[in-house]
């Protein structure tokens, strides 16, 4: 679920493409890396295109679907899933990319893992990274009993194709917090789902927004760092309405920080915004009850 810039892979090309980086940091004013970063993102694209020639591949009216001969009988419950994303995600945000997106579907969680050095969350189902959607497999995680239907609403097509769409958007220009609540979002507004568990309940102690802000990844409690920033965005949309969340990115578009871009929009200071997402999500979120169906 990591976007692009906290996942650019090893190896020489990608030393190269950080030196040059600093290199147009250095001669470009402004926030130099909104205008670089498109560039790079298109640089990786064309790299993991060309790392995945020989896959077989499935076009729809709006994605490029690549995938291996085991799943064959899978590629058409992924592209019906990302058609069925497609219109929501882009209508909410008001933006649709150009093109054809790519999607990357692998067979088990180990080639998935192996893909560019990813070292994420071993039960993911999917991650987004340098302007491609990556997937498990349908085989790999869902019972033989699920449909296509629950393929849609439970898998990872809706939330990863937000974080393509918004980093189109913003051209890399928002916070790790604020994407995944963002996607998280849009799955909970499009399907209905939550992720809701034990480990994640927000009657308990809490990070603060400094701490989503800063490392996220690196926070011990994974589920409740997600949690949060999905309450952190549900608040905006719920509380202040659709276009307040829609004004933040736009700022987020305009080059203005998530901190800022929230202070401007609520027209309250981040302090008093932390204060009122955690005391509206301890009594309008739904919390983890044991054996509950």
């Amino acid at each position: 679920m990591r976007t692009f810039m906290q996942m650019i892979p090893g190896g020489a090309p990608a030393v190269v493409g950080l030196v040059l980086a600093g290199l147009l940091f250095s001669i470009i004013p402004g926030r130099p890396q909104m205008w670089l970063y498109p560039l790079v993102r298109q640089a990786m694209q064309i790299k993991i295109e060309y790392q995945t020639k020989d896959m077989l591949a499935k076009e729809t009216p709006h994605f490029v679907i690549k995938y291996t001969e085991n799943d064959a009988d899978m590629v058409d419950m992924v592209a019906n899933a990302a058609e069925a994303a497609y219109d929501p995600v882009t209508a909410a945000l008001n933006f649709a990319p150009g093109g054809k997106a790519l999607i990357l579907v692998y067979p088990d969680r180990q080639s998935m893992k192996k893909a560019y050095g990813w070292a994420g969350d071993a039960s993911a189902m999917g991650f987004y990274w340098g302007g491609v959607i990556q997937v498990l497999s349908p085989k790999a995680w869902m019972k033989n009993s699920q449909s296509a239907e629950e393929f849609i609403t439970t898998g990872p097509i809706a939330h990863e194709y937000t974080h393509l769409v918004l980093d189109y958007l913003a051209r890399g220009n928002y916070s790790r917090w604020f994407t995944e609540g963002l996607a998280q979002y849009m799955e909970y507004r499009i399907n209905g789902y939550e992720w809701v568990t034990a480990g994640n309940q927000l009657t308990g102690k809490l990070y603060t927004m400094d701490e989503l802000s800063g490392d996220f990844d690196e926070l011990p409690n994974q589920a409740l760092a997600y949690r949060q920033s999905l309450a952190a965005v549900r608040y905006i949309a719920e509380v202040h309405g659709d276009a307040k969340l829609s004004q933040v990115i736009n700022y987020l578009k305009a080059g203005v920080t998530v901190d800022k871009a929230i202070e401007k929009t609520l027209g309250v200071d981040y302090a008093t915004y932390e204060t009122m997402v955690n005391l509206w999500a301890t009594s309008n979120m739904k919390e983890y009850k044991k054996n509950a169906n």
